[in-house]
């Protein structure tokens, strides 16, 4: 009996055979249907993945557009903004230029009438200083008997203006 096996070696081999045919038997549906369920929840999930992914790079190429679409109307709008500042630069200038000419013109109008005014002053003041010469020398030179032949040359004028 050396060379046999023994018995509860057998036994126990005998057991355990029919303990996996029994797991087999009654355990064989169920984990298949487990791991088929895990396969079926593996492939959606690497669905739903590749879904979103798909979703996520169409999200990035449409947010790159309007990225490159803002880019281009900011250039756009910053390039109108720079050319209306130009044209305005332009409209001041000329108004500034306008503005300056009447200026110029209104100053020249006032210098000339300022000219003309002081002239007929001092021309007014002349004549005055004239008069006022001419009286004193009148007075002096004038006497009593050219005085009475003035008012009567006056007096027969105005009888014959009568």
């Amino acid at each position: 009996m050396e060379n046999e096996i023994p018995r509860v070696v057998l036994y126990q081999t005998i057991n355990f055979l029919c303990l996996g045919l029994l797991l087999y038997f009654f355990l064989r549906k169920p984990v298949a249907a487990l791991f088929l369920k895990r396969h079926n929840d593996l492939t959606a999930a690497i669905r739903e993945a590749k879904k979103l992914k798909e979703e996520a790079e169409a999200k990035y190429q449409e947010y790159l557009a309007k990225i490159q679409t803002l880019e281009s109307d900011s250039a756009r709008v910053l390039n109108q903004i720079k050319a209306e500042g130009e044209a305005s630069k332009q409209r001041i200038i000329e108004e500034a230029t306008r503005v300056s000419e009447n200026i110029l013109k209104e100053a020249q109008r006032t210098a000339t009438n300022e000219v003309e005014r002081a002239r007929a002053e001092l021309y007014d003041e002349v004549l005055e200083q004239a008069l006022v010469g001419a009286r004193s020398i009148l007075t002096q030179s004038v006497v009593e008997k050219d005085q009475l032949r003035l008012q009567k040359e006056f007096v027969e004028k105005i009888e014959a203006v009568q």
